[in-house]
């Protein structure tokens, strides 16, 4: 899976593309945001690839730290899953 989705003129990032970009904006590596996060870095790499949809217990742990809600992550996962899912219905 990719960290985004182009479909119909519409685009959506996998809430891992926006890990990825706040790690590089504090030029630190995703070990150590993995270890302020309070994950592996295995898992947080698997997140920021794509490969794994945001859990509510990760946002939590996102909002947390970013001082942020867990629904802004939950929205971010549910636009990337709708506009997979639409452009997967289209190709049926």
């Amino acid at each position: 899976m990719s960290n985004y989705i182009e479909y119909n003129d519409k685009m959506a990032f996998h809430p891992g593309y926006y890990i990825k970009e706040i790690i590089d904006d504090e030029n630190i590596t995703q070990e150590d945001f993995a270890k302020r996060l309070g994950t592996t870095p295995k898992n947080l790499s698997i997140l920021i690839r794509g490969e794994q949809a945001l859990s509510i217990d990760m946002a939590s742990k996102l909002s947390r730290l970013m001082n942020t809600s867990v629904t802004y992550w939950l929205n971010l996962q549910n636009a990337y899953d709708a506009l997979v899912a639409e452009s997967m219905s289209d190709g049926l």
